[in-house]
């Protein structure tokens, strides 16, 4: 779901992670995400931009500015290094005499060529823009900010420490200001980079001083999908270790997780799904490259479902993902959700803005009768997708966007079971 953006106006402006590698007989999986500083507090070490004239250090933060002389124009130090998905955390303090009393924190950011701008997304600061997603130069427009209300929780005086968290995961952006959030927003423009610098900035006509200490970055998803290399379980038969149930709630209009375990339920050995509510069981792993074999039956009458392959970013209704059709008679065909992309048959399908777009199966219906198992044989190699049920090859694509993530069993309609969840290495 996509909440609402203000898409109002502001003033013109001018213009190596440490990793712990883990080697098992049953899985090979590369470096895990750590939290890792930006900054020493004593040096520019992974950082660019004017450290002669412009930008100092402080009491262990970049600082840049003076209370007596204004700063003529927009300045940056910027990251040597480019990021796609992370959580960033920092502290920012700003204070001002006369001017645009302003700074910002740009992510997913370009240096302008032959210029001195920087252009993306800013969580800004300052000039009453406090808390709020800008995208500079780029749009040049307020993304989302906050209500007076939140901002009132939010913000602390002119001249204290502030807090900030920022992420960016997949589409989705939020941010949080002294722990209260200020902005949940989902890009749906599929031409928005996902990767970039981070920069922290002070704004041009001002006469202010801005500080940014305790610089830390989580990545996420950064090469911690598993690749089997031997069969791994997903289902031990007796629970539902290593799933995650989600339902999404209503609030504001976003996807919020209901923890409603009446939807999911293991007996038998099976997996029973009630169909409803809406959602899905996902793995809490991630996982990439390898043969996912599974069976379903429908308990009454057949109606809809699906096993959601390279499951990313956050939690929703239609997360980014590559479908793999259950639903009763379309077994075997591709569903494209939410920002995913797939070529089948020549024709590239997506980035997907709409909440699907459907690619069908190349074969005739070849289900079992209602009250009868049928069995799904996924092949997942590097950035293909192979489709086979109940033994017929039904459908196969390539250039598949994203291509790792969660393994997920939908939610959607009526009774459905799943049993013999497992997974292989690649056949070399």
């Amino acid at each position: 779901m996509i909440p609402n953006t203000l898409n109002s106006q502001r003033p013109n402006r001018e213009p190596n992670i440490m990793k712990t590698v883990l080697i098992t007989l049953l899985l090979v999986t590369s470096a895990a995400s750590a939290q890792t500083p930006l900054s020493d507090g004593k040096t520019f070490t992974g950082w660019e931009g004017d450290t002669t004239t412009q930008w100092r250090i402080e009491d262990g933060a970049f600082t840049s500015g003076s209370l007596e002389k204004k700063q003529t124009r927009n300045d940056y130090l910027t990251t040597t290094q480019e990021f796609g998905d992370f959580e960033l955390t920092l502290k920012w303090k700003l204070e001002g005499t006369e001017g645009f009393v302003n700074g910002g924190v740009h992510f997913r950011s370009k240096r302008v060529p032959k210029g001195t701008e920087v252009s993306g997304f800013q969580a800004d600061l300052g000039a009453g823009y406090d808390g709020a997603l800008y995208d500079h130069i780029r749009r040049s427009k307020v993304i989302q900010r906050p209500t007076k209300e939140v901002l009132e929780k939010a913000r602390k005086p002119v001249g204290e420490w502030n807090d900030y968290r920022i992420r960016a995961e997949g589409s989705r952006i939020q941010i949080w200001l002294n722990g209260v959030q200020t902005v949940d927003y989902t890009e749906t423009d599929p031409t928005i980079e996902t990767t970039g610098i981070i920069a922290v900035q002070i704004h041009g006509n001002s006469s202010a001083i801005v500080r940014y200490k305790d610089i830390v970055i989580t990545e996420l998803h950064s090469g911690d999908a598993i690749e089997p290399a031997a069969k791994v379980m997903l289902f031990d038969g007796k629970s539902l270790d290593g799933w995650i149930p989600f339902s999404p709630g209503k609030r504001q209009g976003k996807d919020v997780n209901s923890t409603d375990t009446k939807v999911w339920s293991v007996r038998d050995g099976v997996i029973h799904c009630e169909g409803k509510p809406s959602g899905y069981l996902r793995t809490s792993k991630d996982y990439a490259n390898y043969q996912l074999h599974l069976e379903w039956r429908w308990d009454g009458k057949p109606t809809n479902s699906g096993v959601l392959l390279h499951k990313t970013g956050p939690d929703l209704l239609w997360p980014t993902s590559i479908e793999a059709q259950v639903m009763h008679e379309n077994a075997g065909d591709f569903y494209l959700i939410n920002l995913s992309s797939l070529t089948v048959n020549g024709k590239q399908l997506g980035p997907v803005v709409k909440p699907y777009l459907r690619a069908k199966k190349q074969e005739l219906s070849n289900e079992k009768p209602p009250g009868e198992w049928n069995s799904y044989d996924i092949v997942c190699d590097g950035d293909s997708i192979q489709l086979t049920i109940n033994g017929v090859l039904q459908n196969k694509g390539t250039g598949a966007k994203p291509s790792s993530g969660a393994i997920c069993l939908q939610s959607e309609g009526s009774p459905i079971q799943f049993r013999n969840i497992y997974l292989k290495p690649l056949e070399k």
